[in-house]
């Protein structure tokens, strides 16, 4: 398998007539994936519409698809091929929405994949954290035998919700007081294919997670997160930091940028960002 990167968020093609070449770029412009039930929550639609992200089938035997590359990094034929990971917790409600690069994969996961219904789906990726739920547990994955858990907590997960409980000064819950999507939302190990499927993933799914988040700080860690926020508004970020009254989603927010968990040097919130900064978060999260 190639793993050939191509960077930068530019030079897709043309947008004119994006299904006969290929590509399906726009969320709810095709149903081509399985109908989802009457009464969702539009949440609850995109949701599923992610998760079976018409992409996939487009790009398997596509080299020149840009999800070609991290589609094949599993083996779509089979019935355990993970689906693409749309975000987790509660979008609709929590105050903070946290914004990485990809979600990286774990075969040994219970973990919706071809053969899981809408409702075990749903129910996963909304309340995948909840203590009344097997999904998780202490950051723990369920593993696949349905009944034991990974011996480790997630890495990445455990530095988002320290550096979470910097943001609002306080002990916090995970899928409650924040939830956690990607720029790039098929699963991958070291973001293999993200550079080459960043702009085709961000522009066909991102705008309408935005919309649908009432979060009121938008926290970005790492290049990808902050590369999409530049090519939203026009705006580059060239430190940690924090920009206030941004539009995005239909409505102003807060956006907070930090390094990605993984980077050297400082990166806790507490650490990068001046007391100013601390003080705008806080208060919008009072």
């Amino acid at each position: 398998m190639s793993h050939n990167r191509v960077t930068g968020f530019s030079a897709e093609p043309n947008d004119s007539t994006p299904v006969a070449q290929g590509y399906i770029r726009s969320p709810y412009m095709s149903r081509v994936s399985q109908a989802v039930p009457m009464g969702m929550k539009d949440s609850d639609s995109l949701m599923l519409e992610i998760c079976r992200c018409p992409n996939i089938s487009l790009a398997q035997h596509d080299e020149n698809h840009p999800c070609n590359e991290i589609v094949n990094v599993q083996d779509y034929s089979w019935d355990g091929f993970q689906l693409p990971e749309p975000w987790s917790g509660d979008l609709d409600s929590a105050p903070v929405l946290c914004i990485a690069s990809n979600p990286s994969i774990n075969l040994k996961e219970s973990y919706p994949n071809k053969i899981w219904g809408d409702d075990v789906i749903l129910d996963f990726f909304q309340y995948r954290f909840s203590e009344d739920r097997i999904w998780t547990k202490n950051r723990r994955v369920l593993l696949a035998d349905g009944e034991s858990y990974h011996n480790r907590s997630v890495a990445f997960w455990n530095n988002v919700h320290r550096q979470v409980e910097r943001a609002y000064g306080r002990s916090v819950v995970m899928g409650v007081d924040y939830a956690m999507t990607e720029i790039v939302h098929c699963k991958s190990e070291s973001e293999i294919g993200v550079n080459r499927c960043k702009t085709l993933c961000a522009e066909t799914w991102m705008d309408t997670i935005i919309r649908l988040s009432s979060a009121g700080i938008l926290m970005l860690f790492g290049s990808i997160a902050k590369e999409w926020f530049a090519n939203q508004v026009g705006e580059k970020l060239n430190r940690a930091g924090v920009r206030k009254e941004v539009t995005i989603g239909g409505r102003s927010r807060l956006v907070v940028w930090l390094p990605h968990p993984n980077a050297r040097g400082q990166r806790n919130l507490t650490s990068v960002l001046d007391d100013h900064d601390i003080s705008l978060i806080r208060k919008t999260l009072s």
